[in-house]
């Protein structure tokens, strides 16, 4: 019952407060408005005084034979000895005053403020003491051509009271209070059990606490609606719940999916997202991002918001039968990325995103590889065919079938040299644990590769620096680890011309990795062509590359068993001329590094 008590007074408080305040702004407003409209009276008869003093001064040409005094006459007419009368010419001087004799003495009136405000718009008013005669006047000013009349009469109590508004409307605001306060507290003590059993409800509610299902509103109007919103709060309540269940749900199947996932809002806020949809989008912004509606500010993504954004606009709110989607695949940073995005009939959409780089660049690689090997394989299987058709037509003499069958033999060497690297390359890339993982010495490797190449050093008269730490050794595969160097030494003894240097060494390392460099001192090749000297089947100069012997694929195996040694490599041109290999090998590939 205290609840109610105090409910009643509060709603007394705010009636009062509310009447109070709506009072005063109406009295104010009032005030004003019958303090102008009085005073506009006020100035209208002292305007009618100002009128039969014009009318005077031009029937009796008062003006033009400065026969002021005559005014007294007019003064004397004016049944209302509160009037006082007043004419100045335009400069200010005084040229007649009903109650100052020596008028010709008087001081310059231009500046007083019902004549300054009567040269601005014609008349002027103004409350003050007068100068002259020291009683306190309320002044009526009026411009004419060449003077002005002034009419004023004193400010006592009667001019007062004229002026004030009259209190009678204050009397009836105040009755109308206290009638709207005896029945607002009639209303508020039939209502008052009824918001005290809602007020409990909403407590109950805003806190999480159980509903009493005893919980009954009393039988009034505001009852039944109390009672309608306990049934609809425990509805929802039970709605709520299984929602939740279901969101959560949702989020964890989320979170396990390999494709990022996010669902916003139609204004581009986010609902909800998985991790790897964050991940994703990081890889594909140009800056870090913390959060999944950033995805809206990343250019690559402005075809899907502009999908979204246009599918609003166009189908407007009628969205029932319709799930629009739309896909792009964005490139970047070397990845692949499917986007993919659906808009829900609410407006909502989903925008996933799917790293697809692995099986686009296989499709792509295969392709390629593909075409490459058909386009390799071409040349030798033409030559040897060729040559042995000549031999089998019996046309030659022994001399040339002789070198027919060099040739073949040639062109067969660089075939099964050919199916050698392929052979080396699927394995690496598809049954890359079937290589066996030994103790290798790297020192003691390079140098019996140096050894073997020692013919075609001495031929191309090419001098060889090795700065490899004695006994420098990792854990790897033997024959992959032959490969990296065999294929750097061939690529330096074919393509970077005579008398040249080459340089290898192994000039730093730390905890887990040897750090290489393997550089000559020849030509170098061109910057466009060094992103793409790790391809399969490049060359820089693919016609005398191909007469220079090789198969394309050796930069390729390089790469892929420096990757399979859980190391990077890179190239570029020095300074000093000459290309150069720098690249790293774990020191233990069976290391998690």
């Amino acid at each position: 019952m205290s609840f109610i008590a105090s409910y009643t007074k509060r709603w007394l408080l705010y009636i009062v407060t509310f009447f109070l305040l709506f009072a005063s702004i109406l009295l104010v407003s009032d005030y004003f408005h019958e303090r102008k409209f009085r005073i506009e009276a006020l100035n209208e008869s002292l305007d009618n005084y100002v009128k039969i003093t014009r009318s005077y001064l031009n029937s009796n040409e008062v003006i033009e034979s400065a026969g002021y005094a005559r005014l007294d006459s007019l003064v004397s007419l004016i049944s209302n000895d509160a009037i006082r009368l007043t004419v100045i010419d335009d400069s200010g001087k005084v040229l007649y005053d009903s109650e100052f004799e020596s008028y010709g003495q008087m001081e310059n009136h231009l500046y007083r403020p019902e004549i300054q405000q009567a040269l601005a718009k014609s008349y002027g008013t103004n409350i003050r003491v007068s100068a002259s005669t020291s009683i306190k006047y309320y002044y009526y000013a009026k411009k004419y051509p060449a003077y002005f009349i002034r009419v004023s009469t004193e400010y006592d109590k009667d001019a007062r009271r004229f002026i004030k508004p009259d209190r009678l409307f204050l009397l009836m605001v105040i009755l109308g209070l206290l009638l709207a306060t005896f029945i607002v507290l009639l209303v508020t003590d039939n209502y008052g059990k009824s918001i005290h059993t809602l007020r409990e409800f909403t407590l109950k509610a805003t806190t999480n606490k159980p509903i009493d299902e005893k919980l009954r509103f009393p039988d009034n109007e505001l009852g039944d609606i109390g009672q309608e919103i306990i049934e609809i709060y425990q509805s929802l309540n039970k709605n709520k719940e299984e929602l939740l269940s279901e969101k959560s749900k949702l989020i964890r199947h989320l979170n396990l999916l390999d494709e990022g996932i996010a669902i916003f809002s139609k204004d581009m806020q986010v609902i909800t997202s998985n991790n790897h949809f964050i991940q994703f989008i990081n890889h594909i912004s140009d800056n870090r991002v913390f959060t999944a509606d950033a995805f809206s500010r990343i250019p690559d993504f402005k075809p899907i918001v502009g999908f979204v954004k246009k599918f609003l606009r166009e189908n407007g709110d009628d969205l029932t039968d319709m799930q629009p989607t739309y896909e792009i695949t964005i490139l970047k940073n070397g990845r692949y990325f499917s986007v993919k995005c659906i808009v829900f009939p609410d407006k909502s959409f989903e925008v996933s995103v799917n790293d697809v780089s692995k099986q686009t660049k296989r499709k792509v690689l295969k392709q390629q590889i593909t075409e490459n090997i058909a386009h390799e394989l071409k040349t030798p299987v033409s030559s040897i065919k060729g040559f042995l058709e000549t031999i089998l037509e019996g046309n030659t003499d022994r001399e040339r079938t002789a070198d027919y069958l060099r040739r073949a033999y040639s062109q067969s060497c660089r075939l099964a040299d050919l199916i050698n690297d392929i052979s080396i390359l699927t394995k690496i890339e598809e049954a890359a644990s079937l290589y066996q993982v030994e103790e290798v010495d790297l020192d003691e490797l390079i140098h019996d590769i140096a050894g073997e190449n020692q013919p075609m050093l001495d031929a191309n008269d090419i001098s060889l620096e090795v700065k490899i730490t004695p006994g420098l050794s990792i854990n790897g595969n033997y024959g992959l680890l032959y490969s990296i160097f065999r294929n750097l030494f061939d690529n330096a003894i074919h393509h970077a011309g005579k008398g040249i240097t080459i340089h290898v060494e192994n000039y730093t390392q730390d905890q887990d990795f040897h750090y290489f460099s393997f550089y000559d001192s020849g030509a170098g090749a061109p910057e466009a062509d060094l992103p793409r000297l790790f391809e399969r089947f490049y060359r820089v100069d693919k016609g005398r590359d191909r007469k220079k012997g090789g198969t394309g694929l050796g930069l390729a195996i390089v790469k892929n068993a420096i990757q399979f040694h859980k190391g990077d490599v890179s190239v570029r041109n020095r300074n000093d001329g000459g290309l150069e290999f720098l690249f790293t090998l774990a020191k233990d590939i069976r290391s998690n590094l």
